[in-house]
């Protein structure tokens, strides 16, 4: 699933419902929170109680975001004890 180019979806944060049938294959809430759940996509309930996907959970972190990470996470502290 390719994120469209058009204003609408580029300030969006999560997948719209049309987008979320395509991804899930159904549109009823309770057999897409099924589909997430067994496939492991992590999400959340809105308030109306359907199932929302944040789309960087689809298309993951920018390579800039992972290196960044990786160097936070390989500091030690060379403070003698």
């Amino acid at each position: 699933m390719a994120r469209q180019n058009n204003e609408a979806t580029t300030t969006a944060v999560c997948l719209s419902r049309e987008e979320m049938r395509d991804l899930c294959g159904t549109p009823y809430a309770t057999k897409q929170m099924e589909f997430l759940i067994l496939n492991g996509i992590a999400h959340y309930k809105g308030l109306d109680g359907r199932p929302r996907v944040l789309w960087a959970t689809l298309e993951g972190a920018p390579d800039s975001a992972v290196a960044a990470a990786v160097a936070v996470a390989g500091w030690k502290p060379n403070k003698v004890a």
